[in-house]
């Protein structure tokens, strides 16, 4: 996979979190991120399972801001986003695993209420509350049963690490 359509996956991934598609992520953005998933998915809101989420993306979008944003603005250009990351590569593989372990962390605790296997339409809706048009749930599904039809929550990450590796899953936050 050539670099520019790796580059093309980290943007789509942080354009679910803008909230106005202004293609600026505000920090506020993700935290809302987190806050949608505790409520969509009835996680008990003093949970551990709850304050993870929470924990997760906020350190998610002080990573966002110290490595490629404005942190006196709150706020992480698209467009700046892109530009950092096609000119420094080599910065995609920890970002990618920091993605990876954050969106694979909610999956985690949003669905461990189903069982150790869910189905790949129960990620695919944890991706649409984390921001992917609701129209794209078929093309992320399609995407998730890649290897079957039951994702184990225990090596939920596998999709997500994958995608940011550039080693699979296109598909998996929603068409381009």
């Amino acid at each position: 996979m050539e670099d520019g359509d790796l580059v093309g996956r980290f943007a789509r991934r942080l354009r679910l979190f803008d909230s106005n598609a202004d293609g600026v992520v505000r920090r506020r953005d993700v935290v809302a991120a987190a806050e949608r998933l505790v409520r969509a998915f009835r996680v008990d809101t003093h949970s551990i399972g709850a304050e993870r989420i929470r924990t997760g993306y906020e350190m998610l979008s002080l990573a966002l801001l110290a490595d490629f944003g404005d942190p006196a603005r709150d706020e992480v250009a698209v467009a700046g986003f892109t530009a950092a990351l096609a000119a420094d590569p080599a910065r995609m593989a920890g970002l990618g695993r920091r993605i990876a372990r954050t969106d694979a962390l909610a999956v985690r605790e949003c669905l461990t209420p189903i069982g150790e296997a869910v189905k790949a339409e129960h990620v695919a809706e944890v991706i649409v509350v984390l921001g992917a048009h609701p129209g794209h749930r078929p093309v992320i599904q399609q995407a998730l049963e890649r290897d079957g039809a039951l994702i184990r929550l225990t090596t939920a990450i596998r999709p997500f690490a994958d995608h940011f590796a550039g080693s699979g899953y296109p598909g998996l936050y929603g068409r381009a």
